[in-house]
């Protein structure tokens, strides 16, 4: 059965968006990568985690998703300045953090999956 990418897209950039909109509540910056600290990449490998959990595949919809909920976040809810270019090329570096977790998520479900399918 082959994995529709719309969905895994939407999940994604729901996902990383809430990293985004849930920065300001958890800490005092408004940006996830100027909260002091690991705070972004551990956000990052929960939201990956999350949404690998749900839906593992195709992993490119998850790095497009990822991409597109976290820079439609940044340019929809907060004032963005000329650094926003420098921003979109930082967010393709941490996309790929968000789709490490969301790999390592797909194989621990597939693997829980396995164990608890009934046999044949």
């Amino acid at each position: 059965m082959k994995t529709r990418p719309w969905p895994t897209c939407l999940i994604a950039a729901l996902a990383s968006a809430a990293i985004w909109a849930l920065t300001p509540l958890l800490t005092s910056q408004r940006e996830p990568w100027d909260v002091a600290g690991s705070f972004y990449i551990v956000a990052l490998l929960i939201a990956g985690g999350f949404a690998g959990a749900i839906t593992p595949k195709p992993l490119w919809a998850h790095y497009v998703g990822s991409f597109v909920g976290q820079l439609g976040y940044e340019l929809i809810f907060l004032r963005v300045g000329p650094l926003v270019i420098i921003g979109a090329v930082l967010l393709l570096f941490y996309c790929a953090v968000y789709t490490g977790a969301v790999t390592l998520a797909g194989i621990a479900r597939n693997r829980i999956v396995k164990r608890f399918a009934p046999s044949s």
